[in-house]
């Protein structure tokens, strides 16, 4: 109602200017003052979990069953995804075959050697006392070394064989594939029947219990961020504050910024990987100019205000920073301390109107 009736007296007075005047007061206005405010930064954050991943195929196996799809929630350790595993428990069998029947031949060699090693020192004791001759001991001794080295080959052997039957026991425990940790599924790369191979994306899924904010500081602010007070603004209209942060130590080789993460708490509600949030740091007290907001002036998205010289009054262009929640706003340039802007910038219009008359 009050700008309604000033915009009726500017008409009036345009329309009738010979008949009517009025007395040239200044308008309300203030002083653009230096006043100590906490240096303020806001940067654009969003949210992510902290456990998300793509778990890959580690074997070279046809899928056979599915179990969870995109959206559905898994428990930790949940079975996920299962592979045909007849392939790999043939081998398996095999190789515990294999492993069976030379383990059952080392023993035979063993007690032949046995067998051996006595004979060789009997011949050898008849030796001392030259009941046999020297080819005879020769001989004793020959079959003692090579039974001794066919235990060694079968040792070796057996090894192998147990290695085998190990790496198809890990490769059949990897036809099974769980979820690492609780969370929710965000992707399916593959489907019932199709072949995967070692390195093939199977599922991608995220955990909703760690949560946390990343955003991005420039190189010139980063000491500053690091030594504030961080605000975090969620989505939800919540404020939070000191949460833990963590610098990533490396620039970005384009915008030469950093990445900066601040962990949630647990158990927020309707919070979710992807929301953005508002991050405010909050530096030492610096003195700032600062005009009352009110005074400011949008034209043609340009911000301004009216300035009161010398009992006239003009428009001067700004460029404004922080805004204060006490009523206040930082003038980066435009006008100096000192000066006087107008407070209610309708009372202007009116005033330079009596200016021009």
């Amino acid at each position: 109602m009050e700008h309604s009736f000033t915009r009726w007296i500017v008409i009036f007075i345009l329309l009738f200017p010979v008949s009517f005047t009025v007395q040239a007061e200044a308008p309300p206005h203030a002083e653009a003052v230096f006043k100590n405010f906490a240096q303020q930064w806001t940067f654009d954050g969003s949210i992510e979990a902290v456990n998300q991943a793509t778990v890959s195929s580690r074997v070279s196996a046809q899928v056979a069953e599915i179990f969870y799809d995109v959206n559905d929630r898994v428990e930790k350790g949940a079975l996920i995804l299962r592979f045909n595993d007849e392939e790999i428990k043939t081998r398996l069998w095999q190789a515990e075959a294999n492993l069976l029947a030379e383990q059952a031949q080392l023993k035979e060699v063993q007690a032949r050697y046995t067998e051996a090693a006595a004979e060789a020192k009997r011949i050898n004791d008849l030796y001392q006392r030259k009941q046999v001759t020297r080819s005879a001991l020769d001989k004793a001794e020959a079959d003692k070394a090579a039974t001794a080295a066919r235990v060694n080959v079968l040792n070796a052997q057996i090894k192998a064989r147990q290695a085998e039957v190990e790496q198809a026991k890990v490769e059949l425990s990897y036809t099974e594939v769980r979820a690492p940790y609780a969370g929710v599924m965000t992707k399916r790369w593959i489907e019932v029947g199709e072949m995967a191979t070692p390195g093939q994306a199977l599922m991608s899924g995220l955990s909703l219990d760690d949560l946390r904010v990343v955003f991005t500081v420039p190189q010139k602010q980063l000491t500053e961020v690091m030594a504030a007070k961080l605000d975090v603004l969620l989505p939800t209209g919540e404020h939070l504050t000191q949460l833990d942060k963590t610098l990533i130590p490396a620039a970005d080789t384009q915008t030469h910024s950093f990445h900066i993460r601040l962990d949630l708490p647990q158990n927020l509600n309707d919070i979710f990987p992807g929301m953005t949030t508002k991050v405010t740091a909050s530096g030492s007290e610096q003195p700032v100019l600062v005009i009352p907001k009110h005074a400011l002036v949008k034209r043609a998205e340009v911000d301004g205000v009216y300035v009161l010289a010398q009992q006239r009054v003009v428009f001067r262009q700004l460029r404004v920073g922080t805004e204060y929640d006490d009523g206040w706003v930082e003038v980066l340039s435009g006008i100096d301390a000192g000066e006087q802007v107008i407070t209610q910038p309708d009372m202007a219009l009116l005033y330079l109107q009596q200016q021009h008359d």
